[in-house]
């Protein structure tokens, strides 16, 4: 789930990007190695700054993804508990005589 999320945020992303600079994400690093900038002290600050970013991105979506698991968990368990309160309340206590098929009159006997 984490990966298809980070997927649309990419799209996204580079949409974003391209409607900013006019170029694709995917041509700017070749245009980086093409034009020897790659030592380049405020790039590297860009790139630092987008790790980090992107890092703290991850880890906010594997928390949150951690806690939908969870709460799914907890949703399973109360509806299964609910259903077994249900059955319970549902079944008819039985007697020994209905037990042994015996009618009532018979019963009264015992």
């Amino acid at each position: 789930m984490i990966n298809a999320i980070i997927k649309v945020e990419k799209l996204k992303a580079d949409d974003i990007f391209f409607n900013k600079t006019g170029f694709e994400e995917e041509d700017v690093e070749p245009s980086i190695k093409e034009l020897g900038i790659e030592e380049d002290p405020e790039l590297k600050a860009i790139i630092d700054e987008f790790a980090k970013k992107s890092a703290e991105f991850l880890e906010a979506k594997k928390d949150e993804t951690a806690k939908m698991i969870q709460l799914a968990k907890d949703i399973q368990e109360a509806a299964k508990k609910k259903k077994e309160e249900e059955e319970v309340a549902k079944a008819k206590p039985t007697t020994p005589a209905e037990l042994l098929g015996m009618d009532t009159s018979a019963a009264a006997l015992f």
